[in-house]
């Protein structure tokens, strides 16, 4: 999970994002943790990719848990970051890319990581 996490983190931070803590690897847990500097920027931002079903919290914090738990691995963290710059640094409907995070999302339906009965 915190290498995903990480994955991410390295991804946005290239693209742009003003990714927290770049010094110190970006995090040590499954959060990111995006500084627009502004509360209502990151709160139009989330409602933003949240029109193309990439949730995101209003301060801008990226889990990647469930994520994770469906079996993505850095190579789609790679790609989830590319869908948020398409969105929100490229100006591109969320709409049309809500289409290619259902078709990312329906590659990994089965979880991987829970109890058996």
């Amino acid at each position: 999970m915190v290498r995903n996490s990480r994955a991410l983190a390295k991804a946005l931070h290239t693209y742009g994002f003003p990714v927290t803590c770049p010094s110190l690897g970006f995090t040590q847990s499954h959060q990111v943790i995006l500084d627009f500097g502004d509360y209502e920027q990151g709160r139009r931002i989330a409602e933003t990719l949240q029109r193309a079903n990439i949730i995101v919290d209003r301060v801008i914090r990226i889990g990647t848990c469930e994520v994770t738990r469906r079996g993505m691995k850095e190579p789609e963290m790679l790609k989830i970051a590319e869908l948020m710059k398409r969105i929100v640094f490229d100006g591109e409907n969320p709409e049309i890319v809500k289409k290619e995070v259902a078709r990312l999302c329906a590659d990994f339906q089965k979880i991987e990581y829970c109890f058996e009965e």
